[in-house]
């Protein structure tokens, strides 16, 4: 059973720990009036590391990665610092946001990748993945049509996101 739906189990994990840690991070700001979304960042990805570190000990043939190296995390620093500011702005961004506009200006992020990777590089995804990106983001735009409250700083920070996938490329 895993087997045949592996790809869909996958997909609603990463949907279900999305919407919540959305949810939890902005409960953190607004309920708790956190004022430090850096502080706030930094300590998920140190438990993040941690647990996927626990899981490689105890079940290394499921979630087996390869060992640190040096020179493959130098090739990598660039791609890595693109997205600890793609994800420290969007926990900034989150800070001043509603939660449904903060996830419809985010949704548009894989449109702007997808339209990127066609113009630099030459690359189409297929059909199926195009139409499943443009339903998530007018769902996305729909539900965040209703946002009466702007906050030009929260917009400022998405924008830090969207413009740090350019220059990834």
């Amino acid at each position: 059973l895993m087997d045949r739906y592996h790809g869909f189990f996958v997909a609603l994990s990463y949907g279900i720990v999305s919407i919540t840690i959305t949810l939890f991070n902005k409960a953190i700001f607004s309920y708790y009036s956190f004022q430090f979304p850096l502080t706030l960042f930094v300590t998920q990805m140190i438990l993040s590391l941690v647990f996927v570190n626990l899981l490689k000990v105890f079940s290394s043939e499921t979630f087996g990665f390869p060992a640190f190296h040096l020179s493959k995390a130098v090739r990598l620093l660039p791609m890595a610092i693109g997205w600890w500011i793609y994800g420290i702005s969007g926990v900034i961004a989150l800070k001043y946001l509603n939660v449904p506009m903060f996830s419809a200006i985010r949704r548009f992020t894989t449109i702007i990748v997808m339209f990127g990777e066609w113009r630099l590089r030459d690359r189409i995804p297929p059909r199926k993945q195009q139409i499943a990106v443009v339903v998530m983001t007018f769902g996305a735009a729909v539900a965040g049509l209703t946002d009466i409250t702007f906050n030009i700083l929260g917009y400022l920070w998405v924008l830090v996101s969207f413009d740090n996938y350019f220059h990834i490329y």
